[in-house]
């Protein structure tokens, strides 16, 4: 797979770039995804933080992560549609939700996060 990624939001205002990080792509089942997803789990693809470049009218959300230590959301102040995901202890990557990309359908998470929180209604699979 190309190490050059695309992507945006559903309204189209806001558009990212960015190479791909050699982490790990994930399914994560934790509360502050299924919050910030409005479903059971989200789909992260870790990107470059240093290669990455976003154009168009985004917001961040800050909160504190599992770790305690700050996370941000950004998602299009336009639409809603999420975007990405940073933390501090992650500095040289930021993860992009999987659903914004361009070509969604070349995204195979190779891991599962946070299978306990998971809702009786979304279990953890990654064969699906």
């Amino acid at each position: 797979m190309s190490k050059g990624i695309s992507g945006g939001c559903k309204c189209g205002a806001v558009r990212y770039r960015g190479e791909l990080s050699d982490i790990s792509s994930f399914r994560c089942y934790c509360r502050d995804c299924q919050q910030l997803t409005g479903t059971g789990h989200s789909e992260m693809f870790p990107l470059v933080a240093e290669t990455f470049q976003l154009e168009g009218p985004s917001r961040e959300y800050q909160m504190a992560g599992g770790s305690g230590q700050p996370t941000w959301s950004s998602f299009c102040s336009t639409c809603g549609s999420p975007l990405t995901r940073r933390s501090e202890r992650m500095e040289h990557c930021l993860y992009v939700h999987a659903s914004s990309l361009d070509e969604p359908e070349k995204h195979k998470p190779s891991r599962i996060l946070y299978a306990d929180a998971a809702q009786p209604w979304d279990k953890p699979n990654l064969d699906e």
